[in-house]
């Protein structure tokens, strides 16, 4: 059964608890951080990757919809919140769905189908856990084969696929592309940087190596990745 990893992100401990109890009637959802300030929350999402994130938007500091904002690589999001003025403009940030507190389970559950139903299609076209996907690029569906990915770069709203005898660039962002790779195998070293694990041959605190390709670590990157290739020795 694929797990699906979720933050609740709301300054109010109740709300919090009331999502999770509702989280906790599905076995495929686990809820990864909960969180009453969403600067923890922007923190924590820098080293943990999640696939859902219930999100409120009228907190202290850093509000809800300024959170989407700044997130680069983006899970899917759904709204909890008690006002429903602000619903036209989660929308217009991709949000999954608006929820108006209180959540009811059988509201609830129509945005955990939304949810399921978005990542069923998504599984299906990306060709995720079959060892390949497929991108669009030159007016043409190209199969790329997993275990011939170097790294991938993000550019603006491209991604730059590199293989060892050639590059695809795909028009999508690589939060987007970095959802549909298996983290087991890829990992997310720098803002516009993914590397296959099994193509590093060096690193530094610094940078990455692949081949003769050096590739930058980034700041916020560097703690999950050191960690992550401590426990890989």
């Amino acid at each position: 059964m694929t797990k699906y990893r979720c933050f609740i992100v709301d300054d109010e401990p109740l709300a919090i608890d009331a999502i999770a109890s509702h989280l906790d009637k599905l076995p495929q959802f686990q809820v990864k951080g909960k969180f009453t300030e969403a600067l923890k929350a922007y923190s924590a999402l820098k080293n943990t990757r999640v696939d859902l994130i219930f999100l409120d938007i009228q907190m202290p500091d850093y509000n809800g919809l300024d959170f989407i904002k700044s997130i680069q690589k983006k899970p899917e999001i759904i709204i909890t919140t008690a006002y429903r003025e602000f619903a036209v403009e989660g929308f217009e940030l991709n949000i999954l769905d608006y929820l108006v507190k209180p959540v009811a389970f059988e509201r609830f559950m129509k945005s955990i189908d939304k949810f399921l139903d978005k990542k069923a299609k998504g599984s299906h076209s990306s060709g995720e856990g079959s060892g390949f996907v497929m991108v669009r690029a030159d007016r043409k569906f190209i199969k790329i084969k997993l275990d011939d990915i170097l790294y991938i770069e993000g550019l603006k709203d491209y991604v730059r696929i590199v293989l060892p005898e050639q590059q695809v660039l795909t028009r999508q962002s690589i939060g987007n592309f970095y959802q549909n790779l298996n983290e087991e195998d890829f990992l997310q070293v720098h803002k516009s940087f993914i590397v296959s694990k099994s193509r590093i041959t060096a690193y530094t605190s610094h940078e990455v190596e692949i081949g003769k390709i050096e590739i930058p670590i980034g700041r916020i990157y560097k703690e999950a990745f050191l960690q992550v290739m401590k426990d890989n020795t």
